[in-house]
């Protein structure tokens, strides 16, 4: 998300400057791109999707197996305090690694949450990137000078929108792209 955001800006702060550049400029042929769209109707887009969520879900089947445990002792040790099967010592003790386990848990889920992020970001990146030629090529058919993100554009009186060529395109060429989670640090966990 926020690889797109900065595409975005990037996009809108280099459109911008077409506006205010001198009279040559204003004769540049201009088209725009819908990324948004361009990612969520091409093939390589949604396989990133899919994968993105496949890694999601993994990471919370394994917090939520662990989340069910740790609630599972807690009610446990709880039940053996109240039945008088284990000592108060016993129980405060228990709880102390109950509450540190539940801790470790949360950060694992904080690690979990920026991996995907991570993998998110350089899904999008390698989108980007893969589809750079098919822009580029689209463009020169065009006769395009410059490409700005659809969002940007406040009035058009010509059809100068790319994002179906493009998504043509890039179906044709390339329809899937591995997203991989970076190994985490050791002193992550």
């Amino acid at each position: 998300m926020q690889l797109r955001n900065f595409a975005v800006a990037t996009i809108v702060a280099l459109s911008t400057l077409v506006f205010v550049l001198p009279a040559a400029a204003q004769q540049s042929s201009i088209l725009t791109i819908d990324l948004s769209r361009a990612q969520a109707d091409t093939q390589l887009g949604q396989d990133i999707q899919r994968q993105v969520e496949e890694l999601e879900e993994q990471f919370r089947v394994n917090l939520q197996s662990g989340g069910e445990q740790l609630q599972s002792a807690l009610e446990e040790v709880q039940q053996q305090h109240e039945q008088f099967i284990i000592t108060d010592e016993v129980f405060e003790q228990r709880m102390i690694e109950l509450q540190q386990q539940d801790q470790q848990l949360r950060q694992r889920y904080e690690v979990s949450t920026q991996a995907v992020q991570y993998a998110r970001s350089r899904a999008l990146e390698a989108f980007f990137q893969a589809i750079l030629p098919d822009v580029e090529a689209v463009m020169d058919s065009r006769g395009g000078d410059a490409l700005i993100e659809i969002r940007s554009l406040v009035a058009s009186s010509q059809d100068i929108d790319i994002t179906g060529d493009v998504v043509s395109r890039v179906n044709g060429r390339i329809t899937s792209l591995e997203v991989e989670l970076l190994p985490q640090r050791p002193d992550a966990e």
